[in-house]
């Protein structure tokens, strides 16, 4: 009997094997609500791979861009009733991280249904810009590192013989500008402090493609 225990190891381990899809690059864009930015949306752009999948898990890496901001525009009215003063202020925000995570998948020959569970942690900035009509100019920026988790739900048509796919999800992000925009302070100008809060729901939609031909599970 034991020497069938390595024949019988081989075979699994080869059966696997044969149904390991090699790695695929993509390319996703993402748009959540937050009504206070402009145009009541941040966005995110993300660039990683599918190492590989095998029955109904493929692990994923990537790194992902954020970004996103308002403009505040404020005047005062002079007693012959022209604007005797105006001020702007432009506060944005940007961000940098990595995720890694694991993509769970029930699929058929052309789609998939998929959830992905993804940690991500990386740094964000945020940078205050203020001018008036007096000729003042007010800078600041800030920076924090910063973790979080993100979750999708979603839908995968894949391709009918080659590596490659569309995904459409919907994504809530634990991802929170405010860690970063919370500290900008320009209240000495007249523009109060906001407690900006980010998390929210929004819908991605990702681009893959890889090398070879799918093989059949």
């Amino acid at each position: 009997m034991k020497p069938l225990l390595p024949v019988f190891f081989l075979f699994v381990v080869s059966s696997n094997f044969a149904q390991l899809q090699p790695p695929e690059a993509y390319i996703s864009f993402a748009g959540f609500f937050e009504e206070e930015f402009e145009p009541s949306a941040y966005l995110n752009i993300s660039v990683g791979s599918e190492l590989f999948a095998l029955k109904h898990l493929a692990p994923e890496v990537d790194v992902t861009y954020y970004f996103g901001g308002q403009s505040y525009e404020d005047w005062a009215i002079d007693p012959s009733g022209d604007i005797g003063f105006r001020s702007f202020l432009n506060r944005f925000f940007d961000a940098w991280v990595w995720g890694v995570g694991p993509k769970f998948f029930i699929q058929d020959e052309y789609n998939r249904v998929v959830f992905i569970p993804k940690y991500h942690f990386g740094t964000q900035r945020a940078t205050g810009e203020y001018a008036d009509s007096n000729q003042m100019e007010k800078q600041q920026e800030t920076k924090i590192d910063f973790n979080f988790w993100a979750f999708s739900l979603g839908y995968e048509f894949l391709a009918t013989d080659t590596i490659g796919k569309l995904g459409l999800y919907l994504t809530y992000t634990a991802f929170n500008a405010g860690k970063s925009l919370n500290q900008l302070d320009f209240s000495d100008q007249g523009y109060y402090k906001q407690n900006f809060n980010t998390k929210a729901i929004g819908i991605t939609v990702r681009l893959s493609t890889g090398f070879g031909k799918r093989r059949s599970s």
